[in-house]
């Protein structure tokens, strides 16, 4: 899992540098590391901040978190503060314009709150959070997944089976037990797995311990006037997944293992999850009488 080992997906706000350097500077976005939607991810999350306006103080250049544990507090003259807790940092992109990316690790602190207080340059600023997680993803759309027989990438040339199990990465899907370690890799012992519904907030948000995952077509909110919106339904089974927590080795990326269905036909189809199936597994996406929503999709191809 080498090639997934310096997952970098950023985020963060409350970038701090020397006063001078943040005189024009300003947040134009916080976003989850994986599908770049906007909002704060939970405590132990991944997510992505860009700013713009960075005059004097700070160096062009890109800063990579060294290989060694702990994930250092500052890269590139920069910080991140999330109510008051200091966040991991994994990259730094800074360009000649006074643009910057920054990656990091959102600190616990900002967990259960639904307007984190950020500082930015010494001002705090309030960042809205969101319900649901989503599937780290090529520049394609296509999931970043193995196969779990040898570890190898799942791609279009070498493409997913029916009956198999497959490994894929996501971010800010479910919260996990204990606590998700900060600013260092995930140890393989203990697993840090999915809280089950009967622990965690029965609408937390999608993608969470009352989720069920799919693999088909994506389905489309079908909206009437005065009764909201729901999903389309299909006749396609909820997968049957084998594990779901945070990936051993990595630091703030989610695991979730599933197997292909047996029956799957070949093709690109969505990945994504489904609040409202069955807990047997054989409902469709919506039709258990929960809200249907669906979770941001990825595309894994099976042959």
């Amino acid at each position: 899992m080498s090639s997934l080992s310096r997952l970098v997906v950023v985020g963060g706000l409350g970038v701090c540098a020397a006063a001078s350097a943040w005189a024009q500077a300003q947040i134009t976005a916080l976003v989850n590391a994986a599908t770049f939607q906007s909002g704060l991810p939970k405590g132990g999350s991944l997510a992505t901040i860009f700013c713009s306006g960075l005059t004097s103080g700070v160096k062009p250049g890109t800063y990579l978190a060294p290989s060694s544990s702990p994930l250092p507090y500052a890269l590139g003259g920069l910080s991140v503060t999330i109510n008051t807790g200091m966040a991991p940092m994994l990259a730094v992109v800074i360009d000649s314009s006074g643009n910057a990316q920054i990656n990091f690790q959102v600190p616990l602190e900002a967990t259960g709150q639904y307007a984190p207080s950020i500082e930015a340059c010494g001002t705090a600023a309030p960042a809205g959070q969101f319900d649901y997680g989503g599937f780290f993803a090529d520049a394609n759309g296509y999931a970043i997944a193995q196969h779990a027989s040898d570890y190898s990438l799942v791609t279009p040339q070498n493409p997913a089976h029916p009956g198999e199990a497959i490994v894929a990465y996501a971010d800010d899907f479910f919260p996990v037990w204990p606590p998700p370690p900060i600013g260092i890799p995930v140890p393989p012992q203990p697993l840090f797995q999915v809280l089950p519904p009967s622990v965690a907030s029965s609408n937390y948000f999608v993608g969470g311990p009352n989720a069920y995952l799919y693999l088909q077509t994506y389905p489309q909110p079908v909206c009437i006037i005065g009764n909201g919106c729901t999903n389309t339904y299909t006749d396609t089974p909820a997968l049957q997944v084998t594990f779901e927590g945070l990936a051993p080795g990595m630091v703030g990326v989610e695991q979730i293992n599933f197997v292909v269905p047996a029956n799957q036909q070949p093709g690109n189809w969505a990945l994504f999850f489904n609040v409202g199936s069955c807990p047997s597994g054989t409902g469709a996406p919506g039709s258990c009488g929960l809200s249907g929503e669906s979770s941001p999709y990825a595309i894994l191809p099976v042959d």
